[in-house]
């Protein structure tokens, strides 16, 4: 879809990867953006609740597959399958609404980000009406505001970004993961 590709581009510049970094993607979908991390010489992961995105995925980056630049799994997000501290970012494109317990997710991104690491969520936030084409009973009611609260209470420094070119309804939040133990103004839990 024309539209995603455009916001997944907008986030792949925000979130500005570079060689050498692990980037871990959560609900990557038939794995476009996968690619195009791997292309500016990231090393890269993703998780995806879908079987069938997740053989969509491999099939597309076969090559980045094989030479073991791209790991794909299987998973929900509560749980990733990564070391501790073992990214450089993590990124998510109109997945959020999606997530059964986001907060623990959230909490798990922590876990697994470097200190200094980055977190980038893309969402329509639900202060904005939601496309008639979607349905309200399957996007979980996740405002920005909202989204910002579970970033701070997990640690993050947020800030939300409106890249030109993009739809001012959708939401670029970038987050940054605090140094472990140093106080970062915000609570943790």
């Amino acid at each position: 879809m024309k539209e995603t590709a455009k916001t997944n581009d907008a986030a792949l510049d925000l979130l500005a990867p570079g060689p050498g970094e692990d980037i871990l993607e959560i609900g990557f979908g038939p794995g476009r953006t996968l690619g195009l991390l791997a292309e500016h010489g990231a090393r890269v992961s993703g998780v995806d609740v879908s079987e069938e995105m997740v053989r969509l995925a491999r099939r597309r980056n076969a090559e980045l597959v094989r030479t073991g630049t791209l790991t794909l799994h299987r998973g929900n997000g509560i749980t990733l399958p990564v070391d501790d501290s073992s990214l450089d970012a993590v990124l998510s494109v109109h997945n959020l609404y999606f997530w059964r317990k986001p907060e623990a997710t959230i909490s798990e991104i922590a876990r697994v980000l470097r200190p200094g690491g980055r977190l980038l969520l893309v969402f329509r936030g639900r202060e904005h009406q939601l496309p008639k084409r979607l349905d309200p009973a399957v996007y979980r009611d996740v405002t920005t505001d909202q989204c910002m609260a579970w970033l701070a209470s997990a640690g993050f420094d947020a800030r939300c970004h409106h890249p030109d070119g993009v739809s001012p309804q959708v939401s670029f939040v970038m987050a940054k993961c605090s140094p472990r133990g140093l106080d970062s103004g915000f609570r943790k839990q």
